[in-house]
């Protein structure tokens, strides 16, 4: 099994300080659960190219593919949703691969 990565960008939605502690101890605990590793989780600074740039990046390694794949849509996860859209205001999640 090769091992798989998700890349996360979310920008905050006003008020998210009210929601944001509790939605990363359950999310955290949730992937901790699921054997995966948050590789970085970290506050964007400033956009040096671009604009409209996201608040917070993540890059989460997973024992494989499949997994990666399967527990973002797991009836647990899915019921954190509504949570994690009291934090963000756009989120997006890509699986993403090493380029050769």
């Amino acid at each position: 099994m090769q091992k798989s990565t998700i890349f996360v960008e979310g920008v905050f939605r006003p008020g998210y300080e009210r929601y944001f502690a509790e939605y990363s101890r359950k999310i955290r605990a949730y992937l901790e659960r699921h054997d995966a590793i948050v590789v970085r989780r970290q506050r964007v600074r400033k956009m040096l190219y671009g604009s409209d740039g996201p608040d917070l990046v993540m890059l989460i390694d997973f024992p494989d593919i499949e997994a990666a794949e399967r527990i973002f849509f797991e009836p647990e996860y899915v019921s954190l949703i509504p949570l994690r859209h009291k934090v963000f205001a756009t989120f997006k999640m890509c699986l993403v691969e090493d380029v050769l």
